[in-house]
């Protein structure tokens, strides 16, 4: 069938906003996560995670974060 640009940019925006809700349910969970395991965040990482969109980024953070000893193994690059 043929979309409509309305229907494109409603799509497309229903694609956004199920990005940035995914991108802030990670970014909870990560904050969640180092607080549970002790490593005490900073109000400054707290802002980094908050602010950071790229799902991708937040994802290597969580995923570092599982394991990581120190606030530096998360977000040191």
């Amino acid at each position: 069938m043929y979309m409509t640009i309305r229907d494109e940019l409603i799509a497309q925006g229903r694609a956004d906003g199920m990005a940035k809700g995914m991108a802030k349910g990670i970014a909870q969970m990560l904050a969640r996560l180092l607080d549970t395991r002790g490593l005490a965040l900073t109000d400054e990482l707290r802002q980094r995670i908050a602010r950071c969109k790229d799902e991708a980024v937040l994802q290597r953070w969580f995923d570092r974060a599982v394991t990581a000893a120190t606030l530096a193994e998360v977000f040191d690059d």
